[in-house]
């Protein structure tokens, strides 16, 4: 019901362990222990959602080409997001909102809940700020969102 959207592979993600937010020797990354604990209230985690990246394009550290090789990609991730029976998005980070936006022609702002359309389906976006520890205000403003759209969420979920 839930896909989780991050914006390209990383150097030592899921590319190496197969799975997202775990390390390649199996262990749960801090960014999706982060994850977890906003999805706990849920009866969710990492493992019951879906996960994909808006980029399929390993950009590294080449992260001006990273808005263009998202564009690129789209209508793999329309695919992806088509295959799913998703009722809510949750992106991580400012890119992908940025670039969802950017494609479907709609301002998205982290931290609003919004119904969108991809194709002939609409769903629920909620941009979140990225959950990795390098950002140190982020944990604490993504409680807040989600506390901010709990009901909404559940109800979303609960169909």
């Amino acid at each position: 019901r839930v896909l989780i959207v991050g914006e390209s592979p990383a150097e030592n993600g899921w590319r190496k362990s197969g799975k997202a937010f775990y390390s390649p020797e199996g262990k749960l990354l801090a960014t999706g222990k982060r994850m977890n604990e906003l999805l706990e209230g849920f009866s969710l985690d990492v493992e019951s959602c879906g996960f994909t990246e808006l980029s399929k394009c390993f950009v590294g550290n080449n992260r001006k080409i990273l808005g263009d090789c998202c564009k690129k990609c789209w209508p793999i991730f329309k695919k992806q997001f088509n295959r799913g029976n998703f009722c809510l998005l949750i992106t991580l980070g400012v890119i992908p909102a940025k670039i969802i936006g950017e494609i479907l022609g709609v301002v998205i702002e982290i931290g609003v809940l919004k119904e969108i359309k991809i194709g002939d389906r609409r769903t629920k976006l909620l941009p979140i700020y990225h959950p990795s520890p390098v950002n140190p205000f982020g944990r604490e403003k993504n409680r807040k969102i989600i506390d901010k759209y709990r009901k909404d969420i559940n109800s979303l979920i609960l169909r």
